[in-house]
C-alpha cells in the first residue's frame, strides 16, 4: 500500500488493484480507463476499515502517455485522487474504525432452537 496520510492518528492508504484497459487506441497499447480502488484507514491499535470504488480516468493525449509497464501506484493514484473526496473516505472510514474500537452494535446467531418452525397442532 501505498500513499500514507495521517490525521488524527489513523492512517490512511490507497492501494491500485487493477485497471480497465483499451487494448489498443490511437496507436497505443493498453490505455487505461477505469481504475479499481481500495482505500484503507488503520488507528493506533491496529483495527482496519476499508472502501473499494472505481474510478474513470480521461483519456490522455499521446505525448503524455505512460505505457502501462511503466506505471506505477503512485502515478495512478495521482490521477485518481483530486477526483475523489478523500475527505469523506476519511470520515467514513473514521467512523468505522470507531465502531470496530468500541462497538455499538453486534450481530447475534439465532440458536437452533429458536428458529425452528413452530408445531401447529
Amino acid at each position: 500500500m501505498v500513499n500514507n496520510k495521517s490525521i488524527d492518528m489513523n492512517t490512511y492508504k490507497f492501494r491500485i488493484n487493477a485497471v480497465d484497459a483499451h487494448v489498443s487506441q490511437d496507436g497505443l497499447e493498453n490505455v487505461v480507463y477505469n481504475v479499481h480502488w481500495s482505500y484503507f484507514g488503520e488507528d493506533e491499535n491496529g483495527n482496519v476499515a476499508s472502501q473499494i470504488g472505481v474510478q474513470h480516468v480521461p483519456y490522455v493525449d499521446p505525448e503524455n502517455f505512460t505505457p502501462f509497464d511503466e506505471l506505477t501506484q503512485a502515478d495512478v493514484i495521482a490521477w485518481i485522487e483530486p477526483m475523489l473526496n478523500v475527505a469523506e473516505f476519511q470520515a467514513n472510514l473514521d467512523a468505522q474504525l470507531a465502531e470496530l474500537a468500541a462497538p455499538t452494535k453486534v450481530t447475534l446467531q439465532v440458536p437452533e432452537t429458536l428458529s425452528e418452525e413452530p408445531t401447529v397442532e
